[in-house]
């Protein structure tokens, strides 16, 4: 699979350019395009090259922010019209404009950020904010969980994250992480999905905070509907991969649960990267009872210091009838994936029953 970065390729930077020259005629596509792919412009990563266009287009556009933002509407609305659609990715390096450009104009700053959330998210740019004005971009993201656009509303959610993936860290949201309750209780039953599961996220990174917190917020909201249930087991997904009892009890899994039978096998000890391990369990049940299942393994991944780092997989759920039995076979590939290195040496699996694990094995990772 070709790198994310790859999306900026030499013709999509042209374009870019060619849309530019539609808003300012001053922005020749071909210079524009030069001052962006120049050196070292290949061996930028992803955030790098994001960070480059941004650069360059604050070069042909130099601030303040209340004379340029004109054209950056203008720009969004020329690609709209060019079949360009909204909460678009590419785009991205457009919010960081206004982080280089209106840091210490907040009030112009956000009536930008505002438009520019529904063309292509804004989380990353707001955090910026809450870096130089804490309180009123906390107060902006309170009225912004009651906006009318639901791309507003999500950015009330996902840039006020305590554990923003890519984001810059805001230790006053880590130290504090109750700080934007308020706002999650205003959008977890957003009629909007995308904001809905932005909620979930942001509960999420808050269960490996403030466990207790999640499930209090949680405790009394299921029931309501099948869908917003849904979303608070997002919420809660990572302490139900911990095995936590009183999340695992919100879904009536029953934690002392043991199996009448169970067996675990490894069809191999050895397993090459590229390769895939492929194991077995069989489980039965008592003759009295009906036990809702909830099924995983657990990976121990040896990392480069020799430690293991763990990663809970799902295998699946299920309702387990009086004397029934399950066979069930899987693979786990090793195939190389950009998120993880894959360090050889000795890695451990085990099987987690209603978050009580199982019979852990060891097997060796090869070089392949």
């Amino acid at each position: 699979m070709e790198p994310l970065k790859e999306m900026y390729s030499r013709d999509w930077v042209l374009g870019l350019g060619n849309q530019l020259a539609r808003v300012d005629s001053k922005i020749s596509p071909q210079t524009f395009q030069k001052q962006v792919l120049a050196s070292p412009w290949k061996e930028m990563e992803l955030k790098e090259r994001i960070n480059r266009i941004s650069d360059v287009l604050v070069e042909h556009w130099p601030g303040p922010l209340s004379k340029i933002y004109p054209k950056l509407f203008q720009l969004i609305e020329t690609l709209r019209s060019h079949g360009v659609s909204d909460f678009n990715f590419p785009y991205i390096f457009l919010n960081d404009v206004v982080t280089k450009s209106g840091l210490d104009d907040f009030d112009t700053s956000m009536k930008v950020l505002e438009k520019l959330t529904v063309f292509s998210s804004a989380e990353f740019a707001i955090r910026f904010f809450y870096k130089q004005h804490f309180d009123k971009t906390l107060k902006q993201m309170h009225d912004w969980s009651k906006h009318k656009e639901p791309m507003v509303r999500r950015l009330a959610s996902e840039g006020s994250r305590p554990m923003l993936p890519w984001g810059i860290g805001i230790p006053e949201i880590k130290k504090n992480p109750e700080i934007h309750i308020s706002i999650i209780e205003t959008l977890w039953d957003d009629k909007d999905e995308i904001v809905r599961r932005s909620a979930a996220n942001h509960l999420n990174d808050i269960s490996k905070l403030n466990p207790e917190l999640v499930l209090e917020f949680c405790k009394h909201k299921f029931g309501k509907t099948p869908e917003l249930d849904k979303t608070l087991k997002h919420s809660l997904r990572t302490l139900l991969k911990k095995g936590n009892t009183k999340a695992l009890g919100f879904f009536s899994y029953n934690t002392k649960w043991k199996p009448e039978k169970f067996k675990f096998s490894l069809s191999q000890k050895e397993v090459k990267v590229g390769n895939a391990l492929e194991f077995k369990i069989y489980l039965s049940q008592n003759s009295k009872d009906k036990t809702k299942l909830r099924l995983e393994y657990k990976i121990g991944f040896r990392l480069s210091n020799g430690k293991h780092g763990f990663k809970v997989f799902q295998l699946g759920e299920r309702m387990l009838l009086p004397s029934e039995t399950i066979e069930i076979t899987k693979k786990h590939s090793f195939a190389p994936i950009t998120t993880r290195v894959y360090y050889p040496g000795t890695h451990t699996i085990s099987i987690l029953l209603n978050g009580n694990e199982y019979d852990m094995r060891k097997f060796e990772l090869k070089r392949g």
